[in-house]
């Protein structure tokens, strides 16, 4: 479906989502591109329908980074903060004192990439006979977990993509609000923009003849479950689906709302954030040089750098994000420009990496047809 006189000019991009089906890159796909205020094209392919609810994965970080911002200008928190003014860190580097929140958004802490938490909290209730895996003991054993775990690096002097310090964020931002993150998520952002399809646990929050539109990531062999509103990442799913790194569902268009926030936030004009607030979250950091993130969001690396996924057009000040699951939104302010590419990559197994050639593509096709 299209929407808007422009539609017809998106021909390729929608014939590359198509061709993601035939590829097995994915089984359902929606594709939404739109300026400013209005949606120009929208397409969906394979098992989805435009109003398909996807695992948005790490897609989740840049929402969860606005529920900070959000407290910040209340003044509760603050990014120059230190973590463990809000959490016990008892990691083994005492540098891991200095980690700050400002570090933590943007993923230079130095806390690791990931560890496979929820191997051990399997192997734990196992020994004792009794569930630890998706409970909130299991949420807070992950946590304490990563509070105790040695640096890779000093914070700051370097940069490595970490889901685990964005679980520490999570449980930050739920000690500073008195709330979990689900509520504040669906309070804070959800209600407030009319993403009504957007939250953790979409099977408690859906009605049952709206579970239908929620799109499978595939079987999980750990929990031996088809993975249809269950979280597809394990670490999550062990922290009982919701937390700092990942867990959200959401819709294409939601998120287009999402994104429409974030330009108008920049221009003085957000519902949520202050222009101040969405400015910082779309710079990237100074220290350390050459780090491609921002607070909250990454940004496109060029050729030389090794390319990305967001394809060669869009404009140097863009953001965006990944997730696993196959889904990204890039957010370019120049052109007042959204694109959102929801897909179940993950769907023909979590190593399936034909996605990562026909998304570029795919991003370079609906740039194309926007400049026209």
């Amino acid at each position: 479906m299209e929407a808007g006189a422009e539609g017809a000019r998106f021909g390729e991009a929608a014939g590359l989502l198509e061709e993601g089906v035939r590829e097995k890159a994915y089984q359902a796909a929606v594709l939404l591109a739109a300026r400013g205020e209005t949606v120009l094209f929208q397409e969906a392919a394979g098992a989805a329908s435009l109003s398909s609810v996807f695992d948005i994965a790490s897609l989740t970080k840049p929402l969860v980074a606005t529920l900070f911002f959000l407290l910040a200008q209340q003044g509760r928190i603050s990014p120059e903060d230190r973590l463990e003014g809000l959490l016990p860190v008892r990691s083994p580097d005492p540098e891991a004192g200095r980690i700050t929140f400002l570090q933590l958004l943007s993923h230079t802490s130095g806390l690791p990439a990931y560890r496979p938490l929820y191997e051990g909290l399997r192997e734990e209730g196992e020994k004792q006979g009794c569930r630890i895996h998706g409970t909130s003991e299991g949420h807070d054993r992950i946590l304490e977990a990563v509070l105790a775990m040695p640096l890779s690096f000093p914070p700051g002097s370097g940069w490595a993509y970490s889901d685990l310090g964005y679980m520490l964020l999570g449980r930050a931002i739920e000690l500073c609000a008195f709330s979990s993150l689900d509520r504040l998520l669906r309070k804070e952002v959800a209600l407030p923009l009319g993403m009504r399809d957007t939250g953790y646990l979409p099977l408690s929050s859906l009605s049952e003849c709206e579970t239908g539109r929620i799109v499978s990531t595939g079987r999980s062999e750990v929990r031996g479950i088809e993975k249809v509103g269950e979280v597809d990442d394990e670490n999550a799913a062990a922290m009982g689906g919701v937390a700092g790194h990942g867990g959200v569902f959401s819709t294409a268009h939601d998120l287009f709302l999402f994104s429409r926030e974030i330009l108008r936030a920049r221009r003085g004009e957000g519902r949520l954030l202050s222009r101040a607030s969405a400015l910082r979250m779309t710079e990237r950091v100074t220290t350390p040089a050459g780090c491609p993130r921002t607070p909250g969001w990454d940004s496109p690396t060029s050729d030389a750098e090794g390319g990305s996924q967001a394809g060669g057009r869009f404009s140097p000040n863009t953001v965006g994000h990944l997730g696993f699951s196959g889904c990204s939104l890039w957010i370019d302010p120049e052109r007042e420009a959204t694109v959102v590419l929801l897909t179940n990559r993950v769907y023909y197994g979590q190593d399936n990496g034909r996605l990562k050639a026909l998304r570029p593509r795919i991003h370079d096709a609906v740039l194309a047809a926007m400049d026209g």
